[in-house]
């Protein structure tokens, strides 16, 4: 009997070890990183089509025709982060061209930290396709602070665009930071990617 529960603990004990080693090799974003894939798929689709692939219900109430955006209900939850998502489709077309995923920081040195770490984590997901715009990429990145956002200037945003991949397959990343319209203690930031093949 005792030397069942003892190969009972050896298993769960190996059991934690593995599941930690995989954990330590799964990017801090990956379930972000899925939902992204998981709407490129379904890029240059028509709009319910691509709606039911990715099981999105009832969504037609939701679609804006003059902007062509359909914002998600569904609430992305990624390291006690909270994600709105959207999806947005070519009003000529009725084909799906892009999604768009944001969240919110607080106007702190933890806040800018955190928001260099997610942008720099999708730069290195989705690596520019050019050096030079790689190092462009990067400088923006360090101005995530105080000094670039100041508190409540009309002008107060950060934006930079690259590419990734190519031909069929080309996507276009664009994240963008800016003050609050509705907290001076909040920083908002957006990730758009539109579809990007000839």
């Amino acid at each position: 009997m005792k030397k069942s529960y003892f190969n009972l603990i050896c298993g769960i004990v190996i059991l934690l070890l593995v599941f930690t080693a995989c954990s330590k090799d799964r990017p801090k974003y990956a379930e972000l990183f899925t939902h992204v894939e998981e709407h490129r798929a379904v890029f240059m689709q028509p709009r319910e089509e691509g709606l039911a692939a990715l099981q999105i219900a009832d969504a037609v109430g939701e679609y804006d025709t003059t902007l062509g955006t359909i914002m998600q209900d569904d609430i992305l939850s990624v390291n006690q982060k909270e994600f709105i998502q959207q999806i947005v489709v070519d009003i000529k077309t009725n084909k799906i061209i892009g999604y768009r995923v944001g969240t919110v920081f607080p106007r702190s040195e933890s806040g800018y930290q955190d928001a260099r770490e997610l942008v720099r984590a999708f730069m290195n997901q989705y690596k520019p396709a050019d050096e030079e715009k790689a190092e462009k990429v990067e400088k923006s990145i360090l101005t995530i602070d105080r000094m670039t956002l100041p508190l409540k200037p009309l002008t107060g945003s950060i934006e930079e665009s690259w590419s990734y991949g190519k031909g069929e397959d080309k996507l276009y990343i664009t994240y963008r930071m800016s003050n609050s319209f509705q907290s001076d203690d909040e920083l908002p930031l957006n990730f758009y990617f539109s579809y990007g093949g000839e």
